[in-house]
């Protein structure tokens, strides 16, 4: 098993933790949120567990939707 597939970092756990909780403040199924941010579901599921994932656009317009930053302070998007 490579170093990719083993246990979250406390980074990556981090991140997960604040999408899922922002995802469950604003009331969004994954699908929703999936749809919004123009990614399949499967990658909003990857993020909350804590995967790496190699494309960082997807990951950063699910950030958006929720009004996150990868500087972990929060935001308002504006945009909605």
């Amino acid at each position: 098993m490579s170093d990719l597939h083993d246990k979250p970092t406390s980074l990556n756990a981090a991140l997960a933790a604040q999408i899922h909780a922002a995802r469950i403040r604003g009331a969004y199924s994954v699908e929703t949120l999936a749809t919004l941010a123009q990614v399949e579901p499967e990658l909003v599921t990857a993020l909350e567990n804590g995967t790496q994932i190699a494309d960082v656009g997807a990951r950063d317009r699910i950030m958006d939707v929720l009004g996150l930053r990868l500087d972990s302070h929060r935001y308002r998007n504006t945009d909605r």
